[in-house]
């Protein structure tokens, strides 16, 4: 086109000249209005075709413009194509996390004055994480059990019967961005740390009821929880107030240390009713049946972690004093933990007085559970694939060892245990 344009205005130019300069004097005066008017035609000629020239230029630009609009198109439709291939069911199913484990155990209790027992217990939990945002999660999870807040086992052999579910965590966990801080609301998993994951002061399944935080911000941690144990209408609540200060940080090389300090604060115990009636799992009552002790708690932990020619291992202690009361005050935990390939071993000796700790929430298996106990604890287990394990325990204590008649307890756990 531009081609043609530029032929046409040539041609127009030539033509021009031949004319003025072929035309004869006489002819000229004769044909004077022709020429004149051919001059015209050949003006408009040359202006149409300069008008026709910018409208092709223009022409050029839009369809330029066009082709580059088309094309970042077809890149944001083949963007907007990639990204669809996260189907909305994919997305939400990223958002949300399922977990659940089960594990089947036989116990036999050889207890002094005591007939021998054997039985049989399922352990059964489900969980599910919900991402809101980025900041924030939601959780829920049932269990099996009954209303005990350290056990979620149930013993088979009830006749048959149905066995009860019950809501084990219900919590919101708030992560405020660049705050390295957690923020728990609801019933959750026990945010407070445990050297060696004894239960010393805390059951493993165990699940407070209240508030809770989580900081940790280079080699400092801190722990804080606000519980409910009990909430009354005509008295006054009791609730546990604790913070644990402490420190993760290596040693030796390649060796881990953990260590810090708790203070746990449980009002309004001393006087009140047991939670359990005629069941104080060691504690000290009055005759009425009302602890005799409160329990203002201060706790020394340490763990450390280190590799060995036969695998990872770890020594653990833990201590704690109550404050609140007159004696019977001190418990403490020595520990050491080895795995070796798909094997772990573990050993720990525990000493609890009758009122180092309030009872209700100690380890419900260490001498039959509660306080006023010593002893052994011997553990083995067997990964036998990543989901599934065979593991044992022995007990070997001695319990109502401050109050009532001292005897032997031994205890022996056979535990199958799967994960998904």
């Amino acid at each position: 086109m531009s081609l043609l344009l530029r032929s046409g205005r040539s041609f127009a130019a030539t033509v021009a000249i031949f004319l003025c300069l072929s035309t004869p004097t006489g002819w000229a005066d004769a044909q004077a209005d022709t020429i004149a008017e051919l001059r015209a035609q050949l003006v408009a000629l040359t202006a149409r075709l300069e008008t026709l020239e910018a409208q092709q230029q223009q022409t050029q630009v839009a369809v330029q413009a066009n082709s580059i609009e088309v094309a970042e198109t077809k890149t944001l439709s083949q963007s907007a194509i990639a990204s669809s291939k996260v189907s909305p069911a994919k997305s939400a199913e990223s958002r949300l996390k399922y977990g659940a484990d089960f594990r089947y155990r036989f116990e036999s209790f050889n207890i002094e004055d005591t007939p021998d027992r054997h039985r049989n217990r399922i352990r059964a939990r489900v969980d599910v994480k919900a991402t809101v945002s980025d900041e924030m999660l939601l959780g829920f999870a049932l269990a099996s059990g009954s209303n005990d807040p350290i056990s979620s086992n149930q013993t088979l052999g009830d006749n048959d019967s149905s066995k009860q579910v019950n809501i084990d965590q219900a919590y919101i966990r708030f992560q405020p961005t660049g705050r390295h801080t957690d923020l728990y609301a609801g019933k959750f998993k026990n945010p407070l740390y445990r050297a060696g994951g004894n239960g010393l002061l805390w059951d493993g399944d165990l699940r407070p009821e209240g508030l809770a935080a989580k900081f940790s911000r280079n080699d400092v941690f801190v722990n804080a929880l606000a519980t409910w144990i009990t909430e009354s209408k005509a008295g006054d609540d009791i609730l546990l107030l604790g913070t644990q200060l402490g420190i993760k940080t290596s040693v030796f090389d390649s060796a881990s240390l953990v260590a810090g300090l708790g203070y746990y604060e449980y009002t309004g115990i001393q006087g009140s009713a047991e939670y359990i009636p005629e069941k104080p799992r060691g504690n000290r009552v009055t005759d009425q049946g009302r602890y005799l002790s409160g329990f203002d708690l201060l706790e020394g932990f340490a763990e450390l972690k280190f590799p060995t020619s036969f695998g990872k291992a770890s020594v653990y202690a833990d201590y704690v004093k109550n404050l609140g009361a007159d004696d019977y005050d001190t418990g403490y935990t020595l520990g050491a933990k080895i795995g070796l390939s798909d094997w772990s071993f573990g050993w720990a000796y525990e000493n609890i007085e009758a009122d180092a700790v309030y009872a209700q929430l100690t380890d419900s298996d260490f001498g039959g559970g509660g306080t006023d106990s010593e002893g052994h604890r011997f553990s083995a287990s067997y990964a036998i694939s990543k989901k599934i394990k065979l593991g044992g325990t022995v007990f070997l204590n001695d319990r109502n060892v401050d109050f009532g008649n001292e005897q032997d307890y031994q205890r022996f756990m056979l535990d199958l245990s799967v994960k998904y």
